[in-house]
C-alpha cells in the first residue's frame, strides 16, 4: 500500500526527488488541463466562424472544465492505473466541431435552435461513444480494429495532425485560414502574428530537444537525469502563464 502512494527507492525509502517532481507536475498539469479544455472548446465553437457558435464559447470552456473535473474524480476513485492523466481529447473536439458546423449551416435561418442542437449532439455523441467503448471491451470486439489496413489508420492520424497544425497556426496568429494557407498573407507575416507563432515553435523545439541538451551540459547530474524531461515540459508552461499574468 505504501508504494502505491509514494515512489520508493531500491532500499524501500521514500524517493523525495520523485515526490517533489510529482507534486510539481500535479500542480502544473492542472493548469495544463485548463489550457487543454480551452483548446478543445476553441476547436468546437470558434473553428467554424459562425457567430452563434462563437457566442457559445464561454459556455464551452465551462463545460470542458466540468467534464475534465468529473472525469478525473471518477478515475481517481475507480481507476486501476497508478499514474493517469485525464483530459479532454482534441480528436473528439474536431469531430464535434464538424458536427456543430453542419448543424449551424442547416439551421442558419433559425439561429435560436443552434445552441440546443449542438449541445444535444455533443451529449448524444459522448454517451453513445462511452456505451460503444464499454460494449466493445466487454464483448471483445475491439480486436477487430486490428483488421483495418495501416494506410487507413495512418491517413486518419495524418488528417488529424493536419487539422491540428492548421488550427494552431490560425489561433496563434489570429488570421483566418482557408485549407492550409492564410487568407491574408500580409496579416500573417505581420509582427503581431509572427511573434506568437515564433514562441509556439520555440516552445515545441525546447520540449523536444531540451532534455538531450541538458544531459549533454550536465552529464553527471542526477537531478537532470530524473527531472530533465519534466523541466523541459513544464518550464514553457510556467513562462506562458507568467506572460499572461
Amino acid at each position: 500500500l505504501w508504494q502505491e502512494c509514494f515512489p520508493l527507492t531500491d532500499d524501500g525509502k521514500v524517493d523525495m526527488v520523485k515526490v517533489t517532481a510529482e507534486v510539481m507536475a500535479g500542480c502544473i498539469i492542472g493548469i495544463r488541463q485548463t489550457l487543454s479544455a480551452i483548446v478543445s472548446a476553441t476547436l468546437v465553437y470558434t473553428s467554424t466562424g459562425n457567430s452563434t457558435l462563437v457566442g457559445m464559447f464561454p459556455f464551452g470552456i465551462s463545460m470542458m472544465w466540468y467534464s475534465t473535473m468529473v472525469g478525473s474524480a471518477f478515475y481517481g476513485i475507480f481507476g486501476r492505473l497508478q499514474y493517469n492523466t485525464n483530459a479532454t481529447q482534441e480528436v473528439c473536439a474536431i469531430l464535434y466541431g464538424a458536427m456543430a458546423s453542419r448543424a449551424a449551416t442547416q439551421l442558419a435561418d433559425q439561429p435560436g435552435r443552434i445552441p440546443p442542437t449542438v449541445l444535444a449532439l455533443i451529449v448524444t455523441g459522448t454517451v453513445f461513444t462511452g456505451v460503444c467503448c464499454f460494449l466493445f471491451g466487454k464483448l471483445g470486439i475491439g480486436k477487430l480494429m486490428l483488421a483495418f489496413p495501416s494506410p487507413v489508420t495512418t491517413g486518419f492520424l495524418g488528417t488529424i495532425g493536419f487539422f491540428l497544425v492548421k488550427q494552431a497556426l490560425q489561433i496563434t496568429s489570429g488570421v483566418p485560414f482557408k485549407y492550409f494557407y492564410p487568407i491574408s498573407l500580409t496579416d500573417f507575416i505581420a509582427p503581431r502574428s509572427l511573434c506568437p507563432i515564433s514562441c509556439l515553435i520555440a516552445m515545441t523545439v525546447f520540449m523536444r530537444r531540451g532534455p538531450g541538451l541538458l544531459k549533454k551540459c550536465f552529464p553527471r547530474s542526477k537531478v537532470v537525469a530524473k527531472l530533465g524531461r519534466l523541466i523541459c515540459q513544464l518550464l514553457p508552461l510556467c513562462v506562458f502563464h507568467l506572460v499572461l499574468i
